[in-house]
């Protein structure tokens, strides 16, 4: 059979394009401290009829690290991430909120100037957009995403297999539709991307690969350096920013990503934020991109230490200078 060239169409135009219904649909509205919605629920009522099935069908949502706990053998991680949690906003988080994130729930905080912190597990951003949108009828215009890993894939690896939203939501968020039309909530363009991994040391964890640090073809693999992305045009007025702890987790990233925690650009993005989200990626935090067993890597207390000081930093400036 001929296939014309004007008859393809790219996989985030095709099996994995998903409609979102206008804000008219249903009434954006933040659910009270202690409200736990499923994110399969949220998905029916922001995505239009059938668009939330066929999204559990094509996507695929990772599971939890296989840590066992206590004496009784339970693995209390391993469950997938699909509720979302309202709490009062707290500057600082303990160990009982670690533990609740880990089991799953995604932590959401949102503060008196209509910002909203999430706390994730694993790195599913659609759910996150999602969820957002059902609780204010918001969406992005520009995010800054700063990861050991790109969460970039190419077409023929969407078309190949049904895809992990973890590792792959970067290109899958073209596949998700503003309202009326094809436009997506966010473009490639859309998201300015820093990386960096540190050299391997014999006390890190798993093994690397090439794979998981895959760019799209307009970014310079020699420019992804945090200092290239602040850089690039638009990206000090990303509204949304996404940090993944393996950037700064174990010891050896740390001195790679430092100096951004130390730039004012960096401080002013944390401060005018919207939509700030923060990603645990427990089995990642000690170095690696596969990881045998699927277990948490490093220090959780080392993980709560990071988040509250990213989620303070801009106040500590201020304070401390």
């Amino acid at each position: 059979m001929l296939i014309r060239y004007s008859d393809w169409k790219k996989p985030t135009d095709a099996a994995y394009a998903f409609q979102l219904r206008a804000a008219e649909g249903f009434t954006p509205e933040v659910p009270e401290p202690g409200t736990r919605s499923d994110i399969r629920d949220v998905a029916r009522e922001v995505l239009t009829p059938g668009e939330a099935e066929r999204f559990e069908r094509q996507v695929h949502r990772w599971s939890g690290p296989e840590d066992v706990v206590g004496e009784a053998g339970e693995k209390p991680y391993e469950g997938v991430q699909r509720t979302f949690e309202e709490h009062v906003w707290r500057d600082a988080l303990g160990m009982s909120d670690l533990d609740s994130v880990m089991r799953g729930n995604v932590l959401v905080m949102r503060n008196g100037a209509g910002r909203a912190d999430y706390v994730l597990r694993d790195h599913h951003m659609l759910d996150v957009a999602l969820y957002h949108y059902r609780t204010t009828g918001e969406l992005p215009s520009a995010l800054f995403h700063a990861d050991r890993h790109s969460d970039w894939c190419r077409d023929s690896y969407l078309e190949a297999r049904r895809p992990q939203q973890a590792a792959t939501w970067w290109k899958l968020f073209e596949g998700l539709k503003r309202p009326g039309g094809e436009q997506p909530v966010l473009s490639e363009q859309d998201v300015f991307f820093a990386t960096g991994k540190a050299e391997r040391s014999v006390s890190m964890s798993g093994r690397d690969s090439d794979v998981p640090i895959r760019i799209p073809y307009f970014l310079d693999p020699d420019a992804l350096h945090w200092r290239s992305a602040l850089e690039r045009p638009g990206a000090l007025s990303s509204d949304w920013l996404s940090l993944d702890l393996d950037y700064f987790q174990p010891a050896p990233q740390l001195r790679v990503s430092r100096g951004l925690m130390r730039d004012a650009r960096f401080h002013a993005l944390l401060s005018d934020a919207r939509v700030r989200v923060f990603v645990l990626s427990p089995q990642f935090t000690n170095g690696g991109d596969r990881i045998e067993p699927w277990e948490t890597q490093g220090s959780l207390h080392s993980s709560l230490r990071l988040v509250n000081l990213l989620r303070q930093l801009p106040g500590r400036v201020r304070l401390e200078g």
